[in-house]
């Protein structure tokens, strides 16, 4: 055995200065061996002793005095606390690919194949590392396979791996943006590739960045690079159902909370749009307002009914309705966000606001006069674009005059007309505050700078959700104004963050 201090490779201490001696043999291999338990020298550690250690840091973070502290230093701790859960997690994965690389050694070792490789079952994809790791952080077996997934894509995407380590980037962010990557990486070839994860890696580091705003990015990414690799134009059985339709299903399990179960239903996005713009339509605020329900909860009472054809368990009597006439001569709006040469047969894909991208087969599905929901009182809404910006120009309907937002007028008191209030939701897309993805349909119609000492116009309007909206109004020290098409946020701290209209453009 070499004199030399043989160290544990996680935290750099000597094996010696544990209690129980453990001796290296002397072959060049490390073995460790069933029984050598050993204590942890982690245990008594504070969390950021442990941090030091493992990170091999000189100093250990003194501990948080909160009075000393002002609230963007409070701000600051925390960001560093977030960048040092994607490092430790970078890491992990660097350590779970090393064991997986050992045990998939042992396992050549002990059961030798010729090229045709196993076929009697005794060998595992990952060197049964899983049940190993799941056993030791008491995780379960599907998570770790999970943690394996993720090394391997970070291995296969080491631009994405260097902002890990570097900790700029939140773990789970990571996580689906390799997932992401895994599927897009099917339609374009590796050097195209490396470009979108740089691309996208810019974009969540320019500002800060949800993981709903990632994949509805990536969702529109994934949908262009399919219709350029394989075409989604009609004829030449182009347009078929893609395999995954035959996935559709409907399943019930127990909820967490007792007394409720989740009904999930996995459909092709045609049927499921229908049924989401349907149950809209039919949830709407009741006229007479005795109704005590909120629209989810009338939505999900309306379903049952529809379904089963009697009134839900907390339903109402007038719900029977529904069950009796459903959709029929109900008023059901549709917007879709589809180029005009993608309603003639394009591949440019489409999207729903407030969902998101869809294939333009999907969309024309929707726009066609035989669809089911054709015996409703349709409307599909139009929605025209900058292609240099993405931005809104205009909206209409089939067979209408469209409405340019240049020619809007200004409201002549505090209330936004409807016209005004559609084009506001409409430009905007989702709730105008950072990091919010509530369907602008579903938000308030405000004035950036309250009304009389700011007009009712286009330019000062944005959608805000309720929560964000009472923000606004009444949280201290936050102010919002405008900078151009933005809506730009002041936090107490001084932190300025912008938000932008809605980009209606595919990404790709």
């Amino acid at each position: 055995m070499s004199s030399s201090l043989v160290r544990d490779p996680l935290t750099g201490i000597p094996w010696e200065e544990w209690e129980d001696e453990v001796v290296a043999p002397d072959d060049d291999e490390l073995r460790w061996q069933p029984g050598d338990a050993r204590p942890d020298p982690l245990s008594d550690a504070s969390p950021w002793q442990r941090v030091a250690r493992v990170f091999a840091f000189d100093e250990p973070r003194p501990p948080l005095t909160p009075w000393l502290c002002s609230d963007a230093d409070l701000l600051q701790r925390l960001r560093h606390g977030e960048a040092l859960v994607t490092q430790v997690a970078a890491e992990q994965s660097r350590l779970l690919r090393e064991l997986r690389a050992r045990r998939l050694l042992d396992q050549a070792a002990a059961h030798p194949h010729d090229e045709a490789g196993c076929t009697s079952a005794c060998c595992d994809d990952d060197g049964w590392v899983a049940p190993e790791v799941a056993m030791e952080l008491g995780l379960s077996e599907q998570q770790v396979h999970g943690r394996i997934d993720t090394a391997l894509r970070l291995e296969r995407h080491p631009q994405v791996e260097t902002v890990m380590r570097d900790g700029l980037l939140q773990a789970w962010t990571a996580t689906k943006l390799l997932e992401h990557l895994e599927t897009l990486g099917r339609y374009i070839s590796p050097v195209r590739l490396d470009q979108v994860e740089a691309g996208t890696l810019a974009w969540l580091l320019d500002r800060p960045r949800t993981v709903g705003q990632l994949n509805a990015r990536m969702r529109r990414l994934v949908l262009a690079a399919r219709a350029e690799a394989h075409g989604d134009g009609d004829g030449d059985g182009d347009d078929q159902p893609e395999p995954s339709h035959a996935q559709r299903h409907v399943t019930v399990s127990p909820a967490p909370t007792p007394g409720l179960a989740e009904l999930v239903a996995l459909l092709p996005e045609a049927d499921a749009l229908a049924i989401r713009a349907a149950l809209q339509a039919l949830g709407h605020d009741p006229a007479d307002g005795e109704d005590p329900r909120t629209a989810p909860q009338r939505r999900a009472d309306l379903l049952v009914t529809l379904v089963t054809g009697c009134p839900a368990l907390h339903g109402r009597p007038q719900d029977a309705q529904c069950a009796l006439h459903g959709p029929v001569g109900l008023q059901v709006r549709l917007d879709v966000t589809i180029p005009a040469d993608s309603l003639a047969g394009g591949p440019a894909s489409a999207s729903v606001p407030g969902y998101g991208a869809l294939p333009a087969a999907t969309a024309r599905d929707l726009a066609d006069p035989t669809h089911h929901l054709a015996d409703a009182t349709r409307t599909l809404r139009p929605l025209v674009y900058d292609p240099a910006t993405g931005h809104l120009l205009g909206f209409g309907r089939t067979s209408v005059p469209m409405v340019w937002l240049t020619d809007l007028p200004a409201g002549r008191g505090y209330e936004h007309s409807p016209t005004l209030e559609a084009a506001i939701a409409l430009r905007d897309g989702t709730c105008r505050a950072p990091g919010c993805r509530r369907a602008a349909q579903r938000c308030d119609c405000d004035h950036v700078v309250p009304y009389p000492q700011g007009p009712t116009t286009l330019a000062n309007g944005c959608s805000l959700c309720r929560y964000h909206h009472r923000l606004k109004t009444h949280a201290p020290g936050w102010r919002v104004s405008t900078d151009g098409d933005d809506v730009v946020w002041t936090t107490p701290t001084g932190r300025r963050l912008a938000t932008e209209p809605h980009d209606h453009r595919p990404l790709l």
